[in-house]
């Protein structure tokens, strides 16, 4: 209740029994109680807040009757109404109305209260249903109007697609061309014509050129006319059935009702129908984000912010597609005379924090800071609300003007509430509520920071494959290799080649003593002295050549690389399979030689069997360990250490060289895999010697160790064909 500050406490009593009894009245009456009868006569004091309170308390119990009623009307109970008419009591009225569901709009209110225009103008810029748009500088009005059956200019004009506070558009003819347009009247005002010249991309409403009539300070911008309503009529139209049912379907059926609606023919199936048809709900919503992201980001790289992104911007195809639309607040930075300060706007359920402290006079905030990020927070607010039916954020009522600015800020400041948190859990989205979380992040660099990345990030969500690939983190063992990847790639590597090392020990050991008895305490001095500097070796080589990649994988680090830095990191994070492989095949090699020779100078003469013994079971040894750590890193790589190294706004077809090599790669260490045990069964058999136990092992082994290369390299070569369809993809 709005009263004034002078009513001393008898008053306030007066005033309050007056309009509980009027509350009373209506309570107890079938019939409205008259106005006239609760107020005093017209020399009492007070007399008119009395009377503006009891037209807003009459209007609150017409409006949820069904009785519909306006303030002029109160005129014929109050015929010096004239004087009672303020801003807040028809601000009042608006709100009544619209809670009553009944349509109303700005343009309404202006049109019946001119004499108050301007402050409405200020009082729907904070408007918590936020229908209008908060736009900082005046905007000049245009003379002309236009209605269904008129003729301007080259247009015949057939219908009237939705009316605005600055604008009004149209479904026109036009005459030359033969073809339906959406045309625009706006006062000629603004940069949106050379802003959307700019832009050619499917998801932008195409502009065709504009009209100007000097004489009505008027503009005409004719468009691309989109005949499936706007995203908010679908959503709109969405609360006509519950949200378990929602689905392709749905969409495509509020479309057509539209199409109706609207007097349109439906479209004939096609190929995007079908496949919007056999869409989940969840999936539909990808769909549309995706396409809405990949507009965006096209914009911003060509140099223009939006700045007033909601479902109403979004027009829809009679096939479905979604389109941008209404530049009119937006920011193009190279169109000549345009600022960013001159056009600063949005609707306030949609803006960022940061837009909304811009528009705030007291915040220190320039326009000139937002950039696209701004945009995909608008834009996750969309997406969520298409995705649950209603925005993330409420705004209570109560407080008005730039106190409510602030804290509607202060809320998003916070984020997202427990509440919307737990309902996008339950949305069943396949990783979107992750995506809109990370968008609707209150710090812009929290954000994605491209369209392009939002846009891969969706994507993924339509490829479980991929997004498990690329976004899993919650699997215990990634947490654990991301967490210490180096470890990890050691340990690894080790495994075999202690496997390796244990059994050549156990075999060359009994060859000696078959052999060479008394030689036996030098071979264990040789043998420890070679572990003990082939594996140290080994796993100094180790840090050395996988250190740089996995020192790339963290955070702080990657915040101080170059993106093409950061490209050859993730190009030899595809080659770490292959340097454990190498690595523990050459010191092998290397110390398949060296044991018989260091018996020979430690011991004396060693017979030339032992060479051979030596030789050919440590290089078996060594091909077998090469084959195995192959795989165990590079599925780590692939699945942990390279998806931390994607950046979506650098990735190319430069790419996929070096993923096909690896993919080629498995192939070589499956056949070696397969055939090294083999062999080594086929050289042991074929020696002569009767080594059966050694022939068992190697027989369990070589299956054993088969059977998980053959695990493993299916696992990569299904990892690596998604990841390259992925990139594909984005590089297109």
């Amino acid at each position: 209740m709005a009263l004034t500050p002078e009513l001393n406490n008898s008053d306030w009593v007066r005033l309050t029994e007056t309009l509980e009894a009027f509350s009373q009245a209506w309570s107890s009456s079938s019939l409205p109680p008259s106005i006239i009868d609760f107020l005093p006569a017209h020399d009492s004091p007070h007399r008119n807040e009395l009377a503006s309170e009891l037209i807003k308390l009459d209007l609150e119990h017409r409006w949820q009757r069904g009785l519909r009623r306006l303030v002029e009307e109160y005129s014929f109970d109050i015929p010096d109404l004239d004087t009672l008419l303020s801003v807040e009591l028809v601000f009042e009225e608006y709100h009544i109305r619209k809670t009553a569901g009944d349509r109303v709009s700005p343009t309404e209110y202006f049109r019946r209260f001119p004499s108050l225009a301007r402050d409405l103008d200020g009082m729907f810029r904070m408007d918590p249903a936020l229908r209008s748009t908060f736009v900082q500088s005046a905007t000049p009005s245009t003379t002309l109007q236009l209605a269904p059956g008129d003729t301007i200019d080259d247009f015949d004009i057939l219908l009237t697609l939705g009316k605005g506070t600055f604008a009004t558009v149209f479904l026109a003819r036009q005459k030359s061309m033969q073809r339906m347009v959406a045309l625009k009247l706006s006062a000629d005002h603004g940069s949106e014509p050379q802003t959307l010249a700019k832009l050619d991309h499917d998801n932008i409403i195409r502009v065709y050129d504009q009209r100007l009539i000097p004489a009505k300070s008027a503009r005409l911008l004719y468009m691309q006319y989109a005949a499936g309503g706007t995203l908010s009529d679908i959503i709109g139209r969405l609360k006509d059935s519950r949200a378990s049912e929602w689905c392709g379907r749905t969409y495509l059926k509020a479309i057509d009702s539209i199409l109706d609606d609207r007097g349109e023919s439906r479209p004939t199936e096609s190929e995007i129908r079908r496949r919007i048809a056999a869409m989940t709900w969840p999936q539909l919503v990808c769909w549309v984000g995706l396409q809405l992201a990949e507009a965006l980001d096209y914009a911003h790289r060509e140099g223009v912010l939006h700045r007033d992104i909601k479902p109403a911007n979004v027009l829809i195809t009679a096939e479905g597609v979604p389109k941008f639309a209404d530049f009119n607040i937006s920011f193009g930075a190279s169109v000549e005379g345009a600022t960013a300060d001159a056009s600063l706007g949005g609707s306030l359920a949609y803006m960022s924090p940061e837009q909304l402290e811009a528009c705030n006079p007291r915040h220190v905030r320039n326009a000139n800071e937002l950039d696209g990020r701004s945009d995909l927070f608008s834009l996750g607010v969309v997406i969520c609300e298409l995705l649950l039916g209603q925005r993330p954020f409420a705004e209570a009522g109560g407080q008005k003007g730039v106190t409510w600015l602030e804290s509607i800020t202060e809320r998003r400041r916070h984020g997202l509430s427990d509440a919307n948190l737990r309902a996008l859990c339950k949305s069943e989205a396949a990783g979107l509520d992750e995506v809109i979380c990370r968008c609707l992040e209150p710090d812009p660099d929290d954000r994605f920071s491209t369209g392009a990345a939002l846009a891969r990030s969706i994507d993924l969500c339509l490829n479980p494959d991929a997004r498990r690939l690329l976004c899993d983190t919650t699997t215990p063992w990634k947490r654990v290799v991301s967490h210490w990847p180096l470890v990890s790639i050691i340990i690894v590597t080790l495994i075999p080649n202690i496997v390796g090392a244990i059994f050549n020990f156990l075999y060359n050991r009994g060859e000696i003593q078959n052999l060479i008895p008394n030689a036996v305490p030098v071979f264990m001095r040789i043998q420890s002295t070679i572990n003990l500097i082939t594996f140290p070796v080994g796993i100094l080589i180790a840090f050395w050549l996988a250190g740089s990649v996995t020192r790339a994988t963290r955070v702080d680090i990657q915040s101080r690389m170059s993106q093409d830095e950061i490209a050859r990191q993730r190009r030899r994070c595809l080659e770490l399979g292959n340097v454990a492989s190498m690595v523990g095949l050459v010191l092998w090699l290397v110390a398949a030689p060296a044991y018989p020779i260091l018996l020979h100078a430690m011991h004396g003469d060693v017979p030339a069997a032992i060479y051979g013994h030596f030789v050919v079971s440590l290089a078996l040894c060594g091909l077998i360990a090469a084959a195995y750590p192959f795989f165990a890193v590079s599925i780590m790589a692939l699945r942990c250490l390279y998806p931390t190294l994607v950046r979506w706004e650098s990735i190319s077809e430069d790419e996929l060289p070096a993923l096909r090599n690896l993919a080629r790669f498995t192939w070589f260490h499956l056949i070696l895999a397969a055939s090294v045990p083999m062999l080594s069964i086929t050289i042991l058999a074929l020696s002569g010697l009767d080594r059966r136990t050694a022939l068992v092992q190697l027989a369990v082994g070589g299956v054993l160790g088969f059977g998980l290369a053959v695990s493993a390299f299916r696992l990569l070569q299904q990892d690596l064909q998604v990841l390259m369809r992925v990139i594909e993809r984005s590089a297109r």
